[in-house]
């Protein structure tokens, strides 16, 4: 029978940090994600759009590792040497969750709370409206063939029941407060 193990720091990195999670339970760290991640690399240059530094994945002598920070605060990671992002992370001791970053709604006015949640809203409402414009052109054209004196087969009537359905559910998606 073999025990689980505890998740130990790699070799070389040579200190234990205070956000360091050891109990495998995630909490709420006081450092953004570009400084607790910069902070643990060796080798980090501030670049045109974000940084680079010797991958501790792969023991890089190079700077093979690009780091770059997203609209929405998260990071974003390539290694050069093509190794995965999962096995960086690990090599310094977080995992991909420290990579976003966190609010804590308690500290947060309620202007900011709402302007979050707005923000949150922004990609199914795209999704959303993708779907309308597809649906459109759909209707748009059996409209057309109909208005041209053709009848509808069996097939692109259950298409425009599909459209029908897709349209229904697109406009609960942006009808959601």
């Amino acid at each position: 029978m073999s025990w689980p193990q505890k998740r130990q720091r790699p070799a070389g990195t040579g200190r234990q940090s205070a956000n360091h999670n050891t109990s495998g339970k995630h909490f709420t760290t006081n450092l953004d994600p570009v400084s607790l991640l910069l902070g643990r690399l060796e080798g980090v240059i501030k670049t045109g759009n974000g940084w680079r530094a010797r991958c501790p994945a792969h023991g890089s002598k190079s700077a093979s590792l690009s780091i770059a920070q997203g609209d929405n605060g998260t990071l974003l990671l390539h290694c050069f040497a093509g190794c995965e992002v999962h096995d960086v992370l690990a090599a310094v001791g977080l995992e991909v969750g420290d990579l976003f970053v966190r609010r804590d709604f308690k500290t947060m006015t309620p202007v900011e709370r709402s302007q979050f949640l707005q923000a949150a809203l922004l990609p199914k409402w795209r999704a959303a409206l993708d779907v309308l414009i597809h649906e459109a052109n759909v209707l748009q054209i059996a409209a057309s063939r109909m208005g041209d004196g053709f009848a509808l087969d069996d097939e692109e009537l259950h298409r425009l029941r599909i459209s029908a359905l897709n349209i229904f559910d697109a406009k609960e998606v942006l009808h959601a407060r």
